[in-house]
């Protein structure tokens, strides 16, 4: 139940960066780096958001929490839609970035509600469902973006809306399994078995600033300045998050039988090495292309899983769960922003290369002394 929520949530996300061609240069006249901007501006919501998690979970409980923050959501890809400046948008996208963290940190928070040496179990299905959820968004941006342009972000509304009507017909139970993750959380205060938090907090920063260069700038990079149909990409970047979401289920599997680190670190090596990869896409054909993503999926299947795994060990609860995602959200940001800097001006397949070289090679000096602390430290 929680991880079709997960799903749900996951979906308009990566409606998103298809969109910014069509919906957001074209529309308002504005630059590759300006259009950088404006994704970055919903990240800036998750900060925003929370210092209220907490508090807004107590008094709403869980499940009305994220029929709430689903609804706002929608109402602010409804504003998106409509004919607004390109600042008033900037503006929505902030309101937008708050509700997304709340609905995501509340049901990841639930999924604690178990067993430490079955987590895997856990958030693999829920990395499953995310990622699928990123996939089929991803596919359908892909598909719409160059007919329908905005109207992208109605596609995303109307998800939004199943997923309020969704959590508001689940109030019950959420609120059932938010009461049996805060004894579990209680019982590992007494054991004294929480961990740390910040190798987790590293993992998701590195894995979204890195995941934001994959989205939108070799999206742009494909479709912009190399000018492969955006239906061709966004299929292919929809098969290759299709792949990295089918494996994570058995990813988390294999993550409670050998460790969550292990597993992380093949992942990360294979994720970056693909990754820098795509940089060579001028001389390759889309199938060489969809190859390349292919395997970049395949790498990427044990990353968000053995992410949220390492986080449940500090044993907070969707407060720990928002923090994950607000500091990926904070990776999101650097990766958008650091990108959308070294596309500055005349941008062209030499700077677009550059960022993906960079970047792949800053992801795995990144997650070292993370993977160290996560291995050795408490």
């Amino acid at each position: 139940m929680v991880c079709v929520l997960v799903g749900l949530a996951a979906m308009p996300d990566a409606m998103v960066p298809l969109a910014l061609k069509a919906g957001v240069m074209d529309r308002w006249g504005v630059s590759p780096s300006a259009a950088h901007w404006f994704v970055a501006a919903s990240l800036a919501g998750a900060f925003i958001a929370v210092p209220c998690l907490r508090r807004l979970q107590t008094f709403l409980g869980p499940g009305r929490l994220v029929a709430v923050a689903a609804l706002i959501n929608g109402l602010a890809l409804v504003a998106l839609w409509s004919p607004i400046g390109f600042g008033a948008a900037i503006c929505v996208r902030v309101v937008e970035g708050m509700a997304d963290l709340l609905s995501l940190a509340v049901l990841l928070g639930l999924l604690e509600a178990g067993s430490r040496n079955r987590a895997g179990r856990r958030f693999g299905p829920a990395g499953l469902a995310l990622m699928l959820g990123l996939a089929i968004g991803a596919a359908l941006g892909g598909a719409t973006a160059s007919s329908i342009g905005s109207g992208v972000f109605l596609i995303g509304a109307s998800m939004c809306l199943l997923l309020s009507l969704a959590a508001a017909g689940w109030s019950g139970p959420l609120s059932a399994i938010g009461r049996r993750q805060l004894r579990v959380v209680e019982a590992m205060a007494r054991s004294g078995q929480r961990r740390s938090l910040w190798p987790a907090l590293v993992f998701a920063f590195g894995d979204r600033a890195i995941g934001a260069v994959v989205s939108v700038t070799a999206t742009l990079y494909l479709v912009d300045e190399l000018n492969r149909s955006s239906r061709n990409v966004g299929a292919a970047v929809g098969i290759s998050l299709a792949i990295l979401a089918l494996g994570a289920w058995p990813a988390g599997v294999l993550a409670d039988r050998i460790g969550a680190i292990p597993v992380r670190v093949v992942s990360v090596v294979g994720y970056a090495g693909a990754f820098a990869a795509i940089a060579a896409a001028p001389w390759m054909t889309m199938t060489s292309v969809l190859l390349v993503l292919v395997v970049l999926g395949v790498a990427g299947a044990g990353l968000y899983p053995t992410t949220l795994m390492v986080a449940a060990r500090a044993g907070g609860g969707s407060l720990d769960m928002g923090g994950v995602h607000a500091t990926g959200s904070l990776g999101y940001l650097v990766g958008i922003l650091g990108a959308g800097m070294m596309l500055t001006g005349e941008a062209g397949v030499a700077q677009y290369q550059a960022v993906l070289l960079l970047f792949a090679t800053g992801y795995v000096l990144l997650n070292v002394p993370a993977v160290v602390a996560g291995a050795n430290g408490p």
